[in-house]
């Protein structure tokens, strides 16, 4: 696997414990523990954030096409 931690940086290895997260159009891939330390000290919140930050896509809001405003407004 050729991807690092969205939250310490080194790199995820097959024979280690990782998550891989999908939040709309963005991915991350976690350290188990590294995901779990995340949401004990920052909540679900900064989860989402490192998501967002971890993608290779711009972090930008969902939004709504119909309406053309950020879901959840």
């Amino acid at each position: 696997m050729d991807t690092n931690c969205a939250r310490c940086g080194r790199q995820v290895k097959n024979e280690e414990n990782w998550l891989k997260a999908h939040l709309w159009a963005s991915t991350a891939v976690f350290h188990w523990t590294c995901f779990v330390a995340l949401l004990k000290e920052n909540g679900e919140t900064a989860a989402e954030q490192a998501t967002w930050t971890g993608s290779r896509v711009a972090a930008q809001p969902p939004v709504d096409a119909d309406r053309k405003v950020e879901v959840g407004k």
